[in-house]
């Protein structure tokens, strides 16, 4: 394994920080012309990539969030009518169920254009395929999931 030396202390702060921009552009981009946050943004997707609901805990994981963090953007949401919340069906009182309302849904569509557009403006339009390929290799080595 190789020795944490300052250039990869550096590269690792260049990383995050460089993320972190580019979360933020994408986040004020999608503001402006959709009034939805991006972090509601991740939420819908989550929702309407699993048809149309989950189980708090699987958006949690899902996302990378902690629960108290995640109940407090639901609870928000929840106020906008663009999700809802109904126990789960297991049996088990404590598995709560996100939907997507309709008015969710209709946000998710005209939003994933702003996004997209977003995401092109900054991050894939500075990208050559090798950048892409290279980046894949990359990411592939690092861990995804929290319970590694």
């Amino acid at each position: 394994m190789p020795r944490l030396d300052a250039e990869r202390v550096a590269l690792w702060r260049t990383w995050s920080r460089t993320a972190a921009e580019v979360q933020r552009r994408v986040d004020h981009d999608l503001r402006r012309e959709t009034g939805v946050p991006l972090a509601w943004f991740d939420v819908l997707v989550a929702l309407a990539a699993a048809g149309g609901s989950r189980r708090v805990h699987e958006l949690c994981e899902e996302l990378v969030e902690v629960p108290s963090s995640l109940s407090r953007r639901l609870d928000r949401m929840e106020a906008e009518r663009l999700v809802g919340r109904s126990a789960g069906r297991t049996g088990d009182g404590r598995a709560v169920v996100i939907t997507l309302t309709a008015r969710g849904r209709q946000l998710w569509r005209s939003a994933l254009v702003h996004y997209r557009r977003a995401v092109q403006e900054h991050f894939a339009t500075v990208l050559t395929d090798t950048d892409i390929a290279a980046l894949h290799r990359v990411l592939g080595k690092l861990p995804t999931d929290r319970r590694r």
